[in-house]
């Protein structure tokens, strides 16, 4: 479930911790570093739309609609 209205960061660290998984291991999962996923889930950094798809589908989490961009979010 998309929570609306909450920065990108809280919702991915929220399912991430509902998850049970620590930041190394989904960084690991995605190809970054612990540190640039931390910046990500604090909200010092926005993740660039491919990371922020690849972090959705290891939490989850559904698939942003992007402008030009067929897919629904759930």
């Amino acid at each position: 479930m998309a929570m609306k209205g909450i920065p990108v960061g809280l919702e991915l660290r929220l399912a991430r911790i509902r998850r049970g998984l620590h930041l190394y291991q989904v960084a690991r999962e995605i190809g970054i570093t612990p540190a640039r996923l931390s910046q990500f889930e604090g909200g010092h950094r926005e993740p660039p739309p491919d990371l922020e798809d690849k972090l959705r589908a290891v939490l989850g989490l559904p698939r942003k609609q992007r402008k030009g961009d067929g897919h629904a979010e759930a």
